[in-house]
């Protein structure tokens, strides 16, 4: 992908939702828009982010949910992940936008894994 195919985030700040990094050929719009490969996106999953990472390295137990808690929520912002347990970053419709769904779907997945 070349420096022409990625644009920088949107301007107010907003967060992209499946679909809306759709590249179309000869579209010189498109290619200013916010798109899935961009580290900034929720959407985007780093090569280094599989369902065995671990983002803690203490295990929850009895004595320690506030300070997991804590590290947990550190370690999920840090990798633009939180919306996904918080609820923050909803579901598109499976049937209005299949392709943004299968999106979803999957990073919601990786991070609940």
């Amino acid at each position: 992908m070349s420096d022409d195919d990625v644009s920088s985030p949107k301007p107010n700040g907003s967060v992209s939702k499946p679909g809306d990094s759709v590249l179309k050929p000869n579209d010189s719009a498109s290619k200013s828009s916010e798109t899935i490969s961009e580290v900034s996106s929720p959407y985007f999953i780093h090569h280094s982010d599989h369902l065995g990472l671990v983002l803690v390295s203490k295990p929850l137990n009895g004595d320690n949910f506030s300070g997991w808690k804590k590290a947990m929520i550190r370690a999920l912002n840090s990798k633009n992940k939180l919306g996904f347990v918080n609820g923050s970053i909803k579901a598109p419709s499976e049937e209005a936008d299949p392709n943004g769904y299968v999106i979803w779907s999957r990073c919601n997945d990786m991070v609940h894994s």
